[in-house]
């Protein structure tokens, strides 16, 4: 055309540099973006680890266990006798409710799994006295053990959404003892000359000695049945630590006492140690 001037399109040099800059812009955007995804999964996830907790805690310190109605459970010479017979709440001869326990890690569960286990225990010593120490009642969990497969199971899972997997159970205690169980239990009642002493109940946090993440639920009652006895109270908060599947945060959770009251804490850290 007379005077007129020729369009010219881009080059492909051009179009590529375009292009690039394009995807760069848009990768930067969907990594900001999944960041941001990941850091509110892992934040909904260890709150709601945290909610799971303190639910288990209320529980035992108002009394209350889950009645599944599938189990019944009668005094016996070394400890609470468990059967598939039903009993109503109130109905289990001889045993009282004595506190949960819960076990982190359990093994070949995706996404991972913790569990939690209802103790039950003698009311009564053999000489018909009411008990007053944990040794006395020979405490146990009612879920079935490697030992004792067909035990009624009263137990519940909890899952770690969105990746979440727990790092350690570590009690604030001397020796500084990684655990994978954790019993929270009411104290017993003291007696003099068949009358009871008066007193507060107060609940009591125990790390389960002999205990381990990853290991199966079977595997775990039995520890526990083993062990919940002779294990000791915490001196002080225990501490559990939670990693992120999708951002670099860890979540440390504390449990201790305050006033007399078991309280939990959760702490977001920028990195996957929690410290």
């Amino acid at each position: 055309m007379k005077g007129g001037h020729k369009a010219r399109g881009f080059t492909i040099i051009e179009t590529l540099i375009v292009l690039a800059i394009t995807g760069g812009l848009f990768a930067s955007v969907a990594l900001t973006i999944s960041g941001k995804q990941g850091r509110t999964q892992f934040e909904q996830s260890v709150n709601d680890v945290k909610a799971q907790i303190e639910q288990v805690i209320n529980d035992v310190a108002v009394g209350f266990y889950p009645n599944t109605n599938n189990f019944s459970c009668q005094a016996g010479g070394f400890g609470p006798v468990i059967g598939t017979a039903t009993a109503a709440q109130g109905e289990n001869t001889g045993c009282v409710f004595l506190g949960r326990v819960i076990q982190f890690g359990i093994s070949g569960t995706d996404p991972e799994q913790f569990r939690v286990y209802t103790v039950t225990g003698l009311q009564r010593t053999t000489g018909g006295a009411e008990v007053t120490s944990f040794a006395q009642a020979l405490p146990k969990v009612v879920a079935p053990t490697d030992a004792s497969p067909s035990t009624p199971d009263a137990s519940s899972p909890g899952r770690l959404q969105y990746g979440l997997t727990i790092c350690k159970t570590l009690p604030s205690c001397p020796s500084q003892t990684n655990v994978g169980a954790i019993a929270f239990m009411n104290s017993l009642a003291s007696y003099s000359n068949g009358a009871i002493v008066s007193g507060s109940q107060q609940l009591k946090i125990i790390p389960i000695s002999g205990s381990t993440l990853n290991v199966s639920a079977n595997a775990a009652a039995g520890t526990i049945n083993s062990n919940i006895a002779t294990s000791s109270e915490a001196t002080s908060a225990v501490n559990l630590c939670f990693i992120s599947g999708s951002s670099n945060q860890s979540g440390l959770i504390k449990i201790g006492n305050a006033n007399k009251e078991l309280t939990v804490t959760l702490t977001v850290k920028g990195n996957k140690t929690c410290s």
